[in-house]
């Protein structure tokens, strides 16, 4: 029973206080030390409890960021131990939250993704207060920075990258109809989800982030392939599933077009194509082992080309992949890799007769949106988003698991 209220705690406390890609004393400290019992619980679960392969691949996979962290670190590789050192703390609440996503069960995983989505929108209604109020206002949590609809977040682009993964698992439940949830309420509950996911489609433009906008819409637009909607439709029904699959088609080619305008937007009045391109350089150039995690920003002051010398230091590469490959060399590019490998094995798998899990669908959708988005930003930068995607993936992993033991369970009957 402790695990999961310390989880919810642990959730909660990286929302209020993580919103910042730099270390915010006590907020960030708090959240630090209670991942560890929230670590030390769900391991102890995890290691009481029959596990299948898989899981231990996952398990596995979890600590290799805190050991890669802690190699570079002691070993001297880290071309700044003392940042090296304060990454490799700032990443045990995503641990926690995946490892106890990886233990608990499914009712309380869901109450977990369901409290997600309630701070998103709390973090948006405090964007709307904030509007209205000084900007040295309590209710502004970064008071350096004017507010802009940030709500928890000190960057309005994270404040939309958390609206769109909340908006994604609103839909995927919107979406989920199943004959054994309905009650007297089933209505009542579709009417308030439905408004709250409004509220949110709403809110997301208004954050001023082109890429969130844009990973939002094609996130909403995979959530009906990924839980089979649009198969059954083409099965039952040919033409609607007909004019739903050009209509989706349209929209894709809708955003590929204004992609291609915001990337034109970008080079011609911002920076981040110019130093996602130098961050991929300095990678080639680096040490096989990286720089070291932290080590980001006195290393491209020092190697950035001319153009891109100016008055305000870079703070990170608007782009994890790069600057995963820059400060951990090798590792890094491993890293990605097993992402990869790891969003292709926990993807919802439709089967006859079966339709997948909404919690499997919205959880597994909304940490693609957040690797999507993290392509042109640095979303996993925030403890905030960090902690939420890492609770969020292993929700994917443990239903996952879940859905390939009935799966087997079914060809053995």
């Amino acid at each position: 029973m402790a695990l999961p209220i310390l989880t919810a705690l642990l959730l909660v406390m990286a929302m209020l206080t993580g919103g910042g890609s730099q270390d915010r004393g006590w907020g960030d400290a708090l959240t630090q030390l209670l991942a560890w019992p929230v670590l030390l619980l769900a391991a102890w679960q995890l290691a009481s409890t029959p596990a299948p392969r898989a899981r231990a691949w996952l398990v596995a996979l979890a600590a290799a960021v805190p050991i890669a962290l802690a190699a570079q670190w002691l070993t001297g590789l880290s071309l700044s131990p003392w940042a090296t050192e304060r990454s490799l703390w700032s990443v045990l609440p995503a641990v926690a939250a995946f490892l106890a996503a990886l233990a608990l069960p499914r009712r309380e995983l869901q109450q977990l993704a369901w409290l997600f989505v309630a701070l998103a929108g709390f973090s948006l209604v405090l964007g709307y207060l904030q509007l209205g109020a000084p900007q040295d206002s309590p209710l502004n949590p970064f008071p350096q920075w004017q507010p802009a609809l940030n709500g928890l977040f000190a960057n309005p682009n994270h404040q939309a990258t958390s609206i769109a993964v909340a908006l994604v698992i609103v839909l995927a439940w919107l979406v989920h109809d199943d004959e054994q949830d309905r009650d007297g309420r089933w209505w009542a509950t579709r009417v308030a989800i439905g408004g709250l996911g409004l509220f949110l489609l709403v809110g997301l433009p208004l954050t001023g982030s082109r890429g969130a906008v844009l990973v939002a819409i094609a996130g909403l637009l995979a959530v009906p392939v990924a839980n089979g909607w649009l198969g059954r439709r083409w099965r039952r029904h040919r033409r609607l599933a007909l004019v739903a699959g050009v209509g989706g088609a349209v929209a894709a080619a809708l955003l590929l077009v204004v992609a291609h305008g915001w990337l034109k937007v970008d080079r011609n009045e911002e920076a981040r194509s110019a130093v996602f391109a130098a961050t991929a350089q300095m990678a080639r150039e680096a040490p096989a082992g990286g720089i070291g995690v932290g080590s980001f920003v006195p290393w491209f002051e020092a190697h950035a080309p001319p153009a891109l010398v100016q008055g305000e230091f870079f703070n990170h590469a608007h782009s994890e992949y790069p600057q995963w490959w820059l400060e951990s060399g090798i590792a890094g590019l491993a890293w990605i890799a097993a992402l990869a490998v790891f969003m292709a094995w926990s993807r919802p798998r439709p089967g006859r007769g079966r339709r997948p899990d909404w919690l499997h669908v919205g959880a597994w959708v909304g940490v693609l949106v957040v690797l999507a988005h993290s392509v042109v930003d640095y979303p996993l930068r925030t403890p905030a988003l960090m902690t939420a995607t890492a609770l969020l993936a292993g929700i994917a992993a443990s239903l996952a698991m879940e859905a390939k033991k009935g799966t087997e369970a079914i060809k053995l009957a």
